[in-house]
Order: structure tokens, then sequence, then C-alpha cells
């Protein structure tokens, strides 16, 4: 199938559209990762001029279908110095498709700080000098006020025009929140080099999009929404959202805490799903425990968390926000997490890998674990601009790096995730393998009814979930359907079939996963990379309690992990 795509030269200020020719319905993560491996030179410098942001909906967003409206945002990464695609939900995808296009892909660099509106078949390029130097919240409202309600907002936080490593590009949710944030891999400060400050997209609202076999389509929509609709799993995130997954990973010892120190947080029961759900019924006012990011999710996994007067503090808190931000720097504090989370999500930085350079800091000694007060002073340096702002800003492995630590929990020098591999090894795998480095979102095993702690069986596990993952990013889906649409692939292939026409079987989400991980791997190795890197020493050495788990597959086990790829 073909796909339409518009390609804006910031350098001159010229736009065209093109279409692209792609094996079968594909986009979001598929689409990044082609353009990327076709057109940016491997060896480039992440920040130049040479290097490509590319923005991509899935091929069924859109047209209502629940959780279909990721946003895909690839590039090469200057945290990783790898390809790279991080993904958001929120209003922009959809919008892109109903602009008739599948991607946007900004070449060039701006000589002044531009943004973009794209409406219908026209670009308008305006300066951004009065809107430099503030904040996602800021400048989305006064975007909001000048530009009106219709459009969707895509933004640049202070962080991401730093070019800090750590920045992402921030998303306008339904209710015009910019806090859906394609954060990880420093995506954000390849848009900074671009010197794009926003981009304003406009489209009709509604399904406007017509499938090929509208009965076939409708029914088909139906029943996927049914299997969404009943899962087990899916009504546990209504209730108590992503944070519901502390309980799981405190009791297989797999609990980021003080720096990767100890797998368990003494109190994490302050900070888990049921503590975050009591807090926002018990405060009232602005908070929601349950809510949408995207106009057609029947999950509703996100949350707005109320500060004690009941005013809205930040929505969403996420699990992997209350494991960086909250035990792995030895917080048990609701109200100083939630807070942590709006000044980076103001800022544009991925609470991830801030959490991780906080944590490297406290070894340093510029902060003490624990200590609210030390800790969010760090954070607020990052609005100032100063050194130890940027350190924070820059990511852990860089941290390390300055400060000459070397406990650092990173991979292709991104952050690990809130899932310590010692006791989550199919997950370390995937963080080892990955061509996205320690990144969850590239393949999470812990759901899978197995032995974490084994390290037999988890190369096969990992492998089927980066291939699950790449290929729902691939089609613009929330990764949180897999709990829901994982089991039933043929579903999928059926809403694809409907809409365009074709009759793919269930095998293809598979071959589709497998045809975005060769592109990447390609790249980076391409790029000077290897297939699979090491885990951080420390986890090879030092037991994890309360188990005393180790890393314990060789890297040498791995070096082959993706023998069977398709040929490109």
């Amino acid at each position: 199938m073909d796909v339409k795509i518009l390609r804006i030269d910031l350098g001159g200020k010229t736009y065209g559209e093109e279409r692209l020719e792609v094996e079968g319905p594909a986009g979001g993560r598929y689409l990044t990762s082609w353009i990327v491996r076709e057109e940016v030179p491997p060896r480039c410098g992440s920040l130049s001029a040479e290097n490509k942001l590319v923005l991509a909906c899935g091929p069924l967003a859109g047209r209502g279908i629940s959780s279909a409206g990721r946003l895909s945002v690839g590039c090469k990464s200057p945290l990783t110095g790898g390809i790279k695609e991080a993904n958001a939900g929120g209003t922009a995808a959809d919008a892109l498709a109903r602009l008739g296009l599948s991607a946007i892909v900004l070449e060039g660099q701006s000589p002044e700080w531009v943004i973009l509106i794209i409406d219908g078949k026209e670009v308008s390029f305006l300066p951004a000098a009065p809107y430099l130097d503030k904040g996602n919240y800021e400048v989305a409202r006064r975007l909001r006020e000048e530009f009106g309600q219709e459009y969707a907002f895509i933004t640049l936080g202070p962080a991401g025009e730093r070019k800090l490593w750590a920045s992402g590009v921030a998303v306008s949710d339904i209710y015009g929140r910019p806090s859906r944030i394609a954060a990880r891999g420093g995506v954000g400060a390849v848009m900074g080099s671009k010197r794009v400050k926003a981009i304003l997209l406009a489209a009709p609202q509604g399904e406007t999009i017509r499938p090929a076999d509208p009965a076939r389509a409708m029914t088909a929509k139906k029943e996927f929404h049914r299997i969404i609709a009943t899962s087990e799993r899916a009504k546990v995130l209504a209730e108590y959202g992503t944070a519901e997954t502390m309980g799981l990973v405190q009791a297989l010892g797999a609990l980021p805490t003080r720096n990767f120190r100890e797998g368990r947080f003494e109190q994490a029961d302050k900070i888990d799903g049921r503590a975050l759900y009591n807090l926002i019924k018990e405060r009232g006012g602005a908070g929601r425990h349950t809510e949408r990011c995207m106009a057609s999710c029947l999950i509703r996994c996100s949350n707005a968390v109320p500060g004690p007067d009941g005013r809205e503090v930040v929505a969403p808190l996420e699990y992997e926000t209350l494991g960086l931000m909250g035990s792995n720097l030895g917080v048990g504090d609701l109200d100083a997490i939630a807070r942590w989370n709006y000044y980076c999500n103001d800022l544009g930085v991925d609470t991830i890998e801030v959490g991780a350079a906080l944590g490297v800091m406290a070894e340093a000694g510029l902060a003490r674990f624990g200590d609210v007060a030390g800790l969010e002073k760090i954070i607020l340096e990052i609005y100032r601009g100063t050194l130890v702002g940027r350190l924070a800003g820059m990511g852990a492995a860089f941290c390390g790096l300055a400060l000459g630590i070397e406990r650092v929990p990173a991979v292709k020098n991104q952050a690990i995730s809130a899932y310590d591999p010692r006791g989550v090894k199919g997950t370390g795998i995937t963080y080892a393998t990955s061509p996205m480095g320690a990144d969850h979102t590239a393949g999470l095993t812990v759901f899978a009814p197995v032995d974490h702690h084994a390290s037999t069986g988890q190369k096969e596990l990992s492998y089927r979930m980066q291939l699950s993952r790449a290929a729902y990013d691939a089609l613009g889906l929330c990764a949180f359907l897999l709990s829901a649409t994982g089991p039933y692939p043929e579903k999928v292939s059926a809403l694809l079939n409907a809409y365009y026409g074709t009759e793919l079987g269930p095998d293809y989400l598979s071959q589709l996963g497998a045809r975005v991980i060769a592109l990447e791997v390609a790249f980076n190795r391409e790029a000077g990379l290897p297939e699979a890197e090491e885990m951080p020493a420390f986890m090879r050495e030092e037991k994890l309690g309360p188990y005393d788990l180790i890393w314990d597959i060789p890297s040498e086990e791995l070096q082959d992990f993706w023998r069977d790829l398709p040929a490109l």
C-alpha cells in the first residue's frame, strides 16, 4: 500500500506531499524506522542537520477504534547513538490521519525558532520567539488562546530547546493538557536541534476516513471493542491505572530502590496503585482515578491527581514515574512525586531518565536518598539551566560519566525502566537486545505467567514480546491493549482487512514486528552498535534482595538473538 507523507525542509521553509510504497497496512514505528533507515546517515551527528525527525500515526488512527491513536516520533537518538522511536497518546495521531497524512518528516534546521501550523494542504512558519523558554503548559495554554481549540498540539519544553538528552516531545490530550510525552531517547533534543517549538495540526473532527468495506469494518470494530471491554486486565487498569503494577514488581523483588540497590521498598504501600486510588478518591475535586487520553480509548488507564486543596496537580501519574522518582530515590510521598511529574512534563523531560539521573547524583553526594527538598531543588535547576540542572537533564549515563560514578542503571546509555532485570529477566533481555536500548516499552515480559527469576526460557519470551510490541507500535496501537487483544491477532488483522481491503492472516502481526526490528537492527549495525549490550557490572556482581538475584545471562549468549529476522 502507499502512504502519504508531508516533508518539511526547515532550512528552506518549503514543503511538499509525496507518496511512499510500504509493505502492507503499517505506519507508526514501522514508518519512522523505515524513513530513518533509508534517509538518515547512521554515523551522522544526532543533533546535526543530517538527522531527521519523523512523526507518524498508525493505519487505524482517526477511525474511532479504541487506543489506535498513538503517535510515533523517530530519529537517530542522541542518547543511545542508534535508531529511536518513542510514542505517545493524545490527539495528534488522529489529527494527522484526518489530514490524510501518515507522517510528517522534518528535515534540515531552521535558522530561527518556528511554530509550524499544518492546516489542510498548507504549512505556515510562524516566529516562536514569544514562546521560547516557556514550559509546555504555558505554551499549550497560549496556543489555545491564540489559535483556538480545534488544533492538536505537539510542543517542546525548555529542556528540548537546550537539546538535553533526556528531553521528549509533548502531545496534547483530549483535555488540552500537553502531558502525553514521547519521552525516551532524547527525541526532544532532536526537535530542538531543528528549532521547532511547536506543531499545530488542524483536522476535521469525527470519523472522516471511509473504510474499504464499511459493513465489515463495523463488525470488526465491534468485536475488537468487545474483547477490550470484557478484559479483566483492562478493568484493573481502569480502576487503578498503571500504578497497580507496583504491587506485582514489589512482590517479585524487582522494584528499583535507592539506585537499584534493593528490590523492595519499605514504603511501597504509600505510593502504589491502591494508595494513589485512595488519595484521589479522598481528595475529590479535580481528581479522577480513571480517564482516557485518546477520544476512543475504552481502557481509560490514566488519572488526574489532586493536591490537598482538590486542584489538579498532574495527569497522569504512572508506574514508571512512581518507580524511578519514588522508590528509586527512597521517596514515599505521592504529593512530591506528583509535583515532580508536573515539573518534568512542563520541562519536557523523561521521568525515567531524570529519576535515574537523580539516583546517580545521590550516589555522588549531590543529593540524599529520601530528601524531598534536596531532590526537588535539582529538578528545579533544570528550569534555570544551571550546570547541575543540565546534568540532570542529560540522563543517567551522562551523569555517571561526568561525576565519576560507575553504579549507573543504563543500557546503551539509556536508563533502565522500573523493572530491575535481575528480578524480571525476560525484560532484562529486552534491555540488552532491543535496538531501542533499556526501554521496557520495547518488550515488557513482567505480566507473562512464568518464573521471572529463572534464566531459562526468557530469550524466547523476550523475542515474542519484542515482535508484538513492535507490531503494535507500527499500527499505532497502545501497548495496554496487548493484555486484552494480544491473544487474538486475527481480530487486528480483521480490522486492517476491513479498512484496507486486504486479506491478511493472523501471522501478519509477527511478520510486521520482525520487519520493524530488522530495519532498526540494520541501522544500529551500520552506526557501529552491537546487537546485544552488557548489563551494568553491578547487576552482574551484586545480589538483589530479598531473593539474592544477580544478572546471570552472559551477553555472548545473546549475540545471535536476531539471527532469524527477515532480510531487508
